[in-house]
């Protein structure tokens, strides 16, 4: 645990204060950092670092105006439980956060160092496919030309080892990098790629597609297997100098998507001051904002978790297990050979590091309800029964009502998770050959994940392990980087309703919806360890209530106690953003309020299917209802 010695001295003082307690009850507690039977919320500072390179404050159309670009940023954040959120159910996470933006414009120095590295990194190569596209724009500006590539995660490693010295910023900070190359003497046309970290099942370098030609990249680990970075940063940079890519390089049509409404993207920076576009492109520093609003700030820095990060509390899980079941539909292919649990538990362990993760594999017959469910959902059989009017009910509530074949309670929580491989045949007109993590279709809860992969796919170079990690991802919490939460407008948005938001895919994290990138990325790691401080410290607050009101509360005043020290160092390390740090200690607030509640037979259980089977034994159903509508669920 990383501490500064006037830290661990307050710390130190609070212990001390701690420990002189003579009796703790119910009515009158002098705990510090818990609070008994209270729903506790988090409050910090964040100070965000916007740094502009090769923009400088002024009146042009390529010029920062500040007081544009500050008046759409937001002061604070409280974040929600997303899915719960849609049921209409008011979920909040216990998180809220003060922005405080630093805005600093780079020196000459830092931008002719800067741009020299881009050029020695460089890769000569022919135009990209979206900068063909938008060659062929009638309004384009100019014609792209010897273009160059460049290494997304070398540009961010640039940036964290040179920021602090020359410009004097703490990239330890939630730092954005705003890049504009265009109007230097040394310009190349260029996009980034991300191409060193190809699927682990079939070896294929999904970072080589059209669809990964990037404009910015962020969030890289210090343990990234494939591109560490070395040390802990916080660092996402977009360069409007860089692409066009697959979303921004229609700068003719308004509904360049078919959408019915004008999808409002980020033009390449030389069309700002072209008012002959889609739309004007006269608003720079507004559309800055609005990236760093809807993207760097929603998305990435300070996300809302799709769904609660508090596995079945209120005793909440120490081991996990991937319950994963597959069914081969596809007579080409044995799908165990596409998947690699060795690497799923690699990449999984890191966003908890409070959970101990296993996986478990077996393998059934596509036959019968089935396979009668799994046709609906691809549109290539009928949906029988459909009771609710959403395909995706039969696959739930089929799966929820035989648990018991598939979970066997060995674990504290166990994932039940559903994989096909399947022929093409199996989708009809209408079919998705999507996977999702489902909700209970009652209160936005987590329940079961299923994972496809058609031939179609699996021809094109995709096997099953990154599927997994990423469904799994969400089942745990995590969001898309391109869908988020706002909390002043109250809005759950994706990149069809803000489509500058997609812009936060731009980043180093499996949670994308392209497949070339398999590991969390440190925006995601944070944002999981956060919510799980507070989903700790909560979760003793509610079982510290129930040991309070017991007579034989005297028995662990000396472990509450410490449990208390232990909440408080916790939410030291949380202030100082050392989140990985205040996770450990938090849960090892709870788990000493845990032993204190068995210790005087106060009994503490889970609320999950794992619990219901462990106590239930093989019984026909489990106790949770799935007779309910549902509203539209994330994917």
């Amino acid at each position: 645990m990383k501490q500064s010695k006037p830290r661990a001295l307050a710390l130190m003082i609070l212990v001390s204060l701690l420990g002189s307690a003579s009796r703790i009850s119910a009515s009158q507690s002098n705990f510090i950092a818990l609070h008994p039977g209270q729903f506790q919320q988090i409050d910090q500072n964040l100070q965000i670092n916007v740094v502009f390179v090769g923009y400088h404050p002024g009146s042009g159309p390529r010029d920062i105006n500040e007081t544009t670009f500050r008046a759409g940023l937001p002061q604070s954040y409280a974040s929600v439980n997303r899915t719960p959120e849609l049921y209409g159910l008011s979920s909040p996470t216990g998180l809220r956060f003060n922005y405080h933006y630093n805005l600093i414009y780079s020196s000459s120095a830092f931008e002719d160092a800067f741009f020299a590295y881009l050029a020695s990194i460089a890769t000569a190569s022919p135009t990209g496919d979206n900068q063909q596209l938008y060659n062929q724009q009638v309004h384009r500006t100019l014609d792209i030309s010897n273009n160059v590539t460049i290494d997304a995660a070398s540009t961010e490693k640039w940036l964290a080892a040179h920021s602090q010295q020359m410009i004097g910023v703490d990239t330890k900070q939630y730092t954005v990098f705003y890049v504009n190359w265009y109007g230097r003497p040394d310009f190349r046309f260029h996009y980034y790629r991300n191409g060193e970290d190809p699927d682990p099942d079939t070896g294929h370098a999904w970072g080589l597609q059209p669809f990964a030609e990037l404009r910015g990249w962020g969030g890289v680990t210090p343990d990234d297997p494939e591109t560490g970075i070395g040390s802990l940063q916080r660092i996402w940079f977009f360069d409007l100098s860089a692409g066009p890519s697959e979303l921004d390089w229609n700068i003719d049509d308004a509904d360049f998507a078919g959408y019915g409404s004008m999808q409002y993207r980020m033009p390449p920076v030389w069309e700002y001051g072209n008012l002959s576009g889609y739309r004007p492109f006269n608003d720079l520093s507004g559309d800055l904002g609005l990236i760093t609003r809807f993207a760097a700030i929603n998305e990435l820095f300070t996300s809302s978790p799709v769904y609660k990060v508090a596995l079945s509390p209120p005793k909440l899980p120490t081991t996990i297990q991937l319950e994963m079941t597959l069914y081969q539909a596809d007579p080409e292919i044995d799908g165990t050979t596409i998947m690699n649990e060795n690497y799923i538990l690699q990449k999984l362990s890191p966003l908890r590091s409070t959970n101990s993760f296993k996986t478990q594999l077996s393998t059934a017959p596509f036959s019968g309800p089935v396979e009668d469910v799994y046709r609906c959902i691809t549109g290539s059989g009928p949906c029988k029964p459909n009771r609710t009017g959403s395909k995706y009910f039969n696959v739930y509530s089929y799966f929820f009502n035989h648990q018991n074949q598939f979970l066997d309670g060995d674990a504290d929580y166990e994932i039940p998770i559903y994989l096909f491989t399947s022929a093409n045949s199996l989708y009809g007109p209408d079919g998705c050959a999507c996977s999702y993590a489902d909700d209970n279709w009652v209160d936005g809860t987590q329940s079961i994940v299923v994972g496809q992969l058609p031939a179609f796919w699996r021809n094109q170079g995709a096997g099953l392990s990154r599927t997994i990690i990423h469904e799994v991802g969400h089942h745990l919490g995590m969001s898309h980087p391109h869908d988020g939460y706002d909390a002043t407008l109250k809005e759950d948005y994706d990149g069809l309703s803000r489509f500058y938001s997609y812009y936060g895919a731009f980043s180093s994290t499996v949670m994308m919806n392209a497949n070339y990138e398999g590991d969390f990325s440190q925006f995601d790691r944070d944002n999981m360890n956060r919510n799980l401080v507070a989903t700790y410290v909560n979760q003793s607050n509610l079982i510290l209530a129930k040991i309070l009101v017991s007579p034989l509360a005297g028995q662990v005043q000396s472990d509450l106690n410490s449990a208390d020290q232990l909440a408080l160092a916790a939410l030291s390390e949380y202030q100082a953003m050392e989140y990985a740090d205040a996770v450990v200690l938090a849960k090892s607030a709870y788990d000493s309020i845990l032993t204190s509640a068995s210790r005087i037979n106060i009994s503490v259980e889970p609320e999950a299917a794992p619990a219901d089977n462990k106590s239930k034994g093989k019984s026909s159903l489990f106790v949770d209802s799935t007779d309910s509508w549902r509203r539209t669920s994330l994917r």
